[in-house]
């Protein structure tokens, strides 16, 4: 009983620290879903040019591929390979690795 209450004196004087943290874990959520849906939303539209063999579309991405920032390059590399079966998409844990180091360590 006196941990409960401990715990509760805690939450009671640290509210605004509580609530931040909440808040932060609801934000982190809801991006981590937003990112997903468009990574979705991306792999379809790649697959769908992929099957129709769109050339004038495929090559237009390419040209446009090099004007977008490193994080998006690579998303559009990983769905590409996702769709196209010549290709292997890079597994979960080496984006993970890339995604944290990305702007720690130059790569170039």
């Amino acid at each position: 009983m006196q941990q409960f209450e401990q715990i509760l004196t805690f939450i009671l004087n640290h509210k605004e620290l509580i609530a931040t943290l909440i808040v932060t874990l609801l934000t982190v959520i809801k991006l981590t879903t937003w990112g997903q849906a468009k990574a979705a939303a991306l792999e379809a539209v790649i697959g769908v040019i992929e099957r129709v063999g769109a050339k004038e579309v495929k090559t237009g991405v390419a040209g446009q591929e090099l004007k977008l920032d490193t994080a998006a390059q690579d998303a559009l590399r990983h769905a590409v390979a996702k769709v196209d079966p010549k290709k292997t998409p890079d597994g979960t844990v080496t984006r993970i690795v890339r995604e944290v180091l990305r702007g720690v360590l130059p790569l170039k």
